[in-house]
């Protein structure tokens, strides 16, 4: 699924972005319920990012005002694992990224991807930031993973993080 938002994006970059767990549901501008390996997971398009609601957890990955970021690149406890990078791109590798990816999430039942008014880039074209968000089962039905991607098209970052949730049996 394809939304086009028609607020400005509110993520300024990717070192500002913070992994926050057990927040309670933020206002969405679209919400993806997904059900697969036993787990029915809540993908939350936010204004400043994403948020992932499953079994009792919550996952928010966001810019928060005035909280330094704090993105980690491995979280994990019991049956939650989480995972986070930044890619790095010149101007014209983030565009055929990002379309690569919102194409791909405008394609696929189990995705969303919020595309926000274009940004300058480095050059001063305009270039699209986005959110992206795609759920699957794990493999042998264990549980449910969910990948995300944010488009900084100020400095050709894109975080892609992916997180899983295993059933307890």
């Amino acid at each position: 699924m394809l939304i086009e938002v028609r607020q400005p994006y509110v993520d300024v970059s990717a070192q500002d972005l913070s992994l926050t767990l057990g927040a309670p549901p933020a206002p969405a501008i679209e919400i993806l319920h997904v059900t697969a390996g036993g787990l029915t997971l809540e993908l939350r398009l936010l204004g400043f990012s994403h948020q992932a609601l499953v079994a009792g957890l919550s996952e928010t990955v966001a810019c928060v005002p005035g909280v330094a970021g704090s993105l980690p690149q491995r979280r994990t406890s019991g049956g939650y694992d989480f995972r986070a990078r930044v890619e790095h791109h010149a101007r014209a590798a983030y565009t055929a990224r990002a379309a690569q990816l919102i194409a791909r999430a405008a394609e696929d039942p189990h995705a969303l991807a919020g595309v926000f008014p274009d940004a300058p880039g480095d050059s001063g074209a305009r270039l699209p930031a986005f959110t992206a968000l795609a759920a699957r089962a794990l493999p042998g039905g264990r549980g449910i993973a969910w990948t995300t991607w944010h488009g900084y098209p100020q400095s050709g970052d894109i975080v892609v993080t992916a997180s899983s949730v295993e059933r307890v049996a």
